[in-house]
């Protein structure tokens, strides 16, 4: 007892100093775990298989609504690159005939958890060729190109915040001789995000040069 009253004051230092390293370390859990919930999360996925024929999804899987602006695909040929933007076309001209029409993607709000399509993929193809005024049939275009991949990218306001972010993901177009059908294989395991400074400046980048 004696050495503890002689040295009280650095016991009593020590002790205040671990208990600010406690609470340090419990504010960085708190602040991680809050800052992942409100990070925005979009996923773009193939749906009802592989094929051209299977649809391309978009999900939002944020805590918050989403604002969905504009869905870029670019479709990469052995003639260079196609790109349009989708998200002003008609209804009937990407999408097979669909009973419930809220599992269109359009411009406007995503709730949270929600999800929606733009069209098969042959159709989306189909409409970036158009665009180009070329035809697509048995896994090429009209003037002979071959198509390697094709990128999906989404650009949309995340909540209330100011500046769009973005998600893209690229499907590697498999020709299958044998059977005379195309595979669409993801290149990645996941959407990659793009909601960093650096990234949502590459994401306004692609609104310019739509413009």
């Amino acid at each position: 007892m004696e050495w503890f009253a002689q040295n009280s004051r650095a016991i009593t230092a020590v002790s205040s100093l671990f208990t600010l390293f406690v609470w340090v370390f419990y504010a960085q859990i708190l602040y991680r775990n809050f800052a992942r919930t409100r990070r925005p999360r979009l996923i773009i996925n193939r749906g009802h298989g592989n094929g051209l024929g299977a649809r391309c999804l978009i999900s939002n899987m944020s805590s918050e609504p989403i604002f969905l602006e504009h869905v870029i695909v670019s479709l990469h040929t052995s003639e260079g690159w196609l790109t349009k933007d989708l998200i002003d076309e008609e209804v009937d001209s990407l999408r097979e005939v669909e009973s419930d029409s809220q599992q269109l993607s359009s411009q406007g709000p995503m709730l949270s958890g929600s999800f929606s399509h733009i069209g098969t993929f042959r159709a989306i193809i189909q409409q970036i060729c158009r665009n180009h005024d070329l035809d697509f049939a048995q896994g090429q275009t009209s003037n002979g190109a071959t198509l390697h991949h094709l990128d999906v990218r989404v650009v949309a306001i995340y909540g209330s915040e100011d500046h769009p972010i973005g998600a893209a993901r690229r499907f590697r177009m498999v020709q299958k001789d044998e059977e005379d059908t195309c595979v669409l294989v993801p290149v990645s395991i996941d959407t990659k995000r793009y909601a960093s400074r650096l990234q949502r400046w590459r994401v306004r980048q692609w609104i310019r040069r739509l413009d």
